[in-house]
Parts: C-alpha cells; structure tokens; sequence
C-alpha cells in the first residue's frame, strides 16, 4: 500500500517503551495492579469493619479479571504490532527480492556504438 511509511526503528522504539511502562519492576502495570489487591487487603483490615472488609474483598474479586485482562491486552497489543510491522518489512523485502530477480533476467541493454546507425 503506497500511503503506508512505517518506521521499523521508531515503531521498535516505542514498543520498548511500552513493554518497560508494563514490565517494570518498580512501577510497571504489572506490579501496580498487584499492588491494588494488596492495598484493598490492608484496606479491609484498616476499616475494622467486616462488612467493608467483605466488600472490598467482593470488588477486589471482581475487579481482578478486567485489570490482569488490561496487562494481558497490553502485551497482546504489542505483540500484534510487532508482528504486523515484522510482515511490512518482509513484504518490503520479497518484493525488493522479486525485482532483483526481474531486472537480473532482462539481460545487458546493447548500447549502439557513434557509428552505429
């Protein structure tokens, strides 16, 4: 497709980026949405309450599936653009290799000599 410019490098640049802001040890998604449930336990316990504590316990179960669901969409995503990106460059290349191969069987072009008429 002409209207695409894709640039590989910058594209690979930017999915570092992300899969560091998810991956993180210290502060990535990952750990952050560890770090919820952990919070919303000591929450609980804090309340001194046990109807707040079953509560945020009720949401903590419920809310679980969709923010591990966010880091599982988030590696989805940059691996589905990895792999477009991926099959842009090698379609670049097979078509790159289908005109060497094209332009190899056209032969030397005969080059009419000053005399030659």
């Amino acid at each position: 497709m002409s209207g695409w410019d894709i640039e590989p490098r910058g594209v690979g640049s930017i999915l570092i980026k992300v899969l560091g802001l998810v991956e993180d040890p210290d502060d990535g998604l990952e750990k952050v949405v560890g770090d919820v449930f952990k919070h919303v336990g000591e929450a609980g316990t804090a309340a001194m309450s046990e109807p707040i504590a079953t509560a945020l316990g009720e949401y903590a179960k419920y809310a679980e599936p969709q923010l591990n669901g966010m880091v599982s969409t988030t590696g989805r995503c940059v691996s589905g653009t990895y792999e477009a990106v991926k099959a842009y460059i090698d379609g670049d290349l097979e078509m790159a290799a289908e005109a060497q191969e094209k332009a190899a069987g056209v032969g030397v072009p005969r080059i009419p000599r000053l005399g030659d008429r």
